[in-house]
């Protein structure tokens, strides 16, 4: 004779039905909330390949119009179907420099990018180097928290990815 199933039996079943759903909608979770940060680390990646582009883009605009212009201490940019003007300091190279002895990488980024210290949720370490080897001039590393930089030399324009 076979047992039919009593009220406790049916009850235990749905508790280990309930615990397994929740482990497995909880390992769900960590695949997902795992593939978001990995993701996010690659958007923050791209996105300060991309700053480094712009950088260098701005960077010999700059040193076109200075050269266009005659050499100026300040280079003067227009933008397009706008009468605002953007004023950057240049040095006697033409490339982007501030005469600032403190914080001068800083104010290189903002003359050059026009936004503030950070790409995405990361925010950018700027560094002065002291090079010998560079004398008129200054070399800046700018950095997020995994390594990824670029150094932007001001005696030469020269804007280079470091790994």
């Amino acid at each position: 004779m076979e047992k039919t199933p009593n009220q406790s039996d049916k009850k235990q079943g749905s508790i280990i039905e309930f615990l397994v759903v929740i482990v497995i909608i909880a390992v769900l979770m960590k695949l997902l909330l795992d593939l978001f940060f990995s993701q996010q680390e690659n958007i923050t990646n791209t996105a300060f390949v991309g700053l480094a582009q712009s950088f260098t883009s701005k960077v010999n605009v700059v040193h076109g119009q200075w050269l266009m212009d005659e050499q100026p201490d300040v280079v003067v940019l227009s933008r397009l179907n706008s009468t605002e003007k953007e004023y950057v300091n240049v040095n006697r190279s033409g490339w982007i420099d501030t005469k600032k002895s403190s914080l001068a990488c800083h104010t290189i980024w903002q003359q050059t990018l026009s936004m503030p210290l950070q790409v995405v949720k990361s925010v950018v370490i700027a560094i002065e180097i002291h090079n010998k080897v560079i004398k008129n001039g200054r070399l800046c590393r700018y950095s997020i928290t995994n390594g990824q930089s670029f150094d932007y030399r001001s005696d030469t324009g020269q804007v280079k990815q470091v790994n």
